[in-house]
């Protein structure tokens, strides 16, 4: 399936939320990095690892589908103009304490390992070949949702973690650190390509 090029869709367009033309670009990118990189490799490449607590390329993409999964509903309600806020989204103070904690948490550059929430995990038998098709796929829903909220103000509008409704942050910032994630975990990906028993290497066609 081609992936949207959102570059020329947020050029020829006025958006509200003017940070997703570089957001929903950035997106794209990640999907393009993502099928360059491993698009070509076997079953055996994605869902090798060199140790029983790490996790393999494949999982890293089920770790990224399955937690953009979550905000799904949340972003739809929104889009739909039916997003009611709960106590906690409420709370002033709240959600930019939360936003600015977890904008630095999934930052590519932080050092810092953070155990996954169960809902986030990815699965532990073996990923199909087919997950980065999949992750392709994935990546035009969730841009097409994230579009879809331009309708109101991303600042303001306030929404919670699928983790906790005590987490909250503005959409603003539930965006970017989607995308920050994704780009976190594209690297880690990425580094075990290059981990000295790595199955053999990628197939050129």
């Amino acid at each position: 399936m081609p992936i949207i090029d959102y570059s020329l869709l947020t050029d020829n367009c006025s958006m509200k939320n003017k940070y997703l033309t570089d957001v929903l670009p950035e997106l794209e990118l990640i999907t393009k990095k993502v099928q360059a990189e491993f698009k070509d490799l076997t079953a055996a490449q994605l869902n090798w690892k060199p140790t029983d607590t790490t996790w393999s390329i494949g999982q890293c993409l089920d770790h990224l589908i399955k937690t953009n999964h979550q905000y799904f509903p949340m972003l739809e309600a929104v889009s739909q103009g039916q997003k009611k806020k709960t106590i906690w989204e409420r709370l002033p103070g709240l959600p930019s304490f939360w936003g600015r904690m977890l904008l630095k948490s999934t930052h590519p550059a932080s050092t810092k390992q953070y155990k996954a929430p169960a809902i986030f995990k990815p699965v532990t038998n073996t990923i199909p070949a087919t997950i980065v098709p999949e992750f392709a796929k994935h990546q035009q829903a969730l841009s097409r949702l994230i579009s879809n909220t331009d309708l109101v103000p991303h600042h303001k509008t306030i929404v919670s973690s699928p983790v906790s409704p005590i987490i909250t942050y503005s959409l603003h910032d539930c965006i970017n650190i989607i995308m920050l994630h994704e780009e976190r975990h594209f690297m880690q990906a990425k580094r075990l390509l290059k981990a000295e028993n790595f199955p053999g290497k990628a197939i050129t066609v």
